[in-house]
């Protein structure tokens, strides 16, 4: 967001020198028609119809914008008429005062905004905080697929979530072979690979976890079941191949599933 603002502004600063400059060369009292009438209105369009509305998304305040509105409607009305060029470079001076000190608040707007973005895709409730920390100090690339994850989750322009869920998957993983390395789980009394598998699976690991830490049958069946259908929902979200016709139900549908 901040380059396109960057653009934007540091074109209407182009502009307004392209105008002082045509002024100068201008060695008529009036201005009529020429190059620096054709400047200040192509500079008047693309402050209202470019900078103009990017500064409203930054939520500026209107009135601290008032005195560059004010500047370039005056343009305006010079432009429409026969007027002293000592006018024009009266109101440009005004102009270019302006767009400096503009430029500093809008520094400032664009660090917030981009601060409230990141805020907001970040992990939130005290849950989420305490896993993100939790995985950051035992395991910290799944730290960073969970934290992007949530950010992903939290991005409300998103409209696949095929990667989002793949990265949760990716950290559950992750944080299974730390807690329960291959050769530590089949290598346990009775261990016997499931059919067609070469290595431990997730659910093998959960329970392996969980029995290390001496938990009952009872506790250890919830987190193989919830990891059942982590493997299932996932597999069946980044396989599935979806209408055109209901797209927008899909996608609802992808995000309330990565969410589960």
């Amino acid at each position: 967001m901040s380059d396109s603002h960057q653009d934007n502004w540091a074109e209407l600063g182009v502009k307004l020198q392209l105008m002082r400059s045509a002024l100068g060369r201008s060695k008529t009292v009036n201005l009529n028609e020429g190059a620096a009438k054709g400047v200040a209105k192509e500079t008047i369009q693309f402050y209202f119809r470019q900078c103009r509305p990017e500064l409203n998304t930054l939520t500026f305040d209107d009135g601290l914008l008032l005195p560059m509105d004010d500047a370039m409607q005056r343009l305006l009305k010079l432009t429409n008429g026969n007027n002293r060029r000592s006018y024009y470079k009266n109101v440009l001076k005004n102009l270019s005062a302006e767009h400096i000190q503009i430029a500093a608040m809008r520094e400032k707007q664009i660090g917030l905004a981009t601060n409230r973005t990141l805020t907001a895709s970040a992990p939130q409730n005290p849950q989420e905080k305490r896993i993100l920390s939790t995985l950051q100090e035992m395991v910290p690339t799944a730290a960073l697929s969970y934290e992007q994850a949530c950010r992903d989750l939290g991005d409300a322009g998103r409209v696949s979530f095929r990667g989002c869920a793949n990265e949760m998957r990716e950290c559950l993983r992750e944080v299974l072979d730390h807690l329960a390395p291959d050769n530590e789980v089949s290598k346990q009394p009775g261990f016997k690979f499931e059919d067609g598998q070469k290595r431990p699976t997730m659910k093998q690991k959960a329970r392996f976890i969980m029995r290390a830490r001496g938990h009952t049958q009872t506790i250890v069946e919830v987190p193989e079941s919830a990891i059942s259908l982590v493997e299932e929902s996932i597999g069946k979200l980044t396989r599935s191949t979806y209408n055109r016709s209901s797209l927008s139900a899909h996608i609802t549908t992808s995000r309330s599933e990565v969410q589960q």
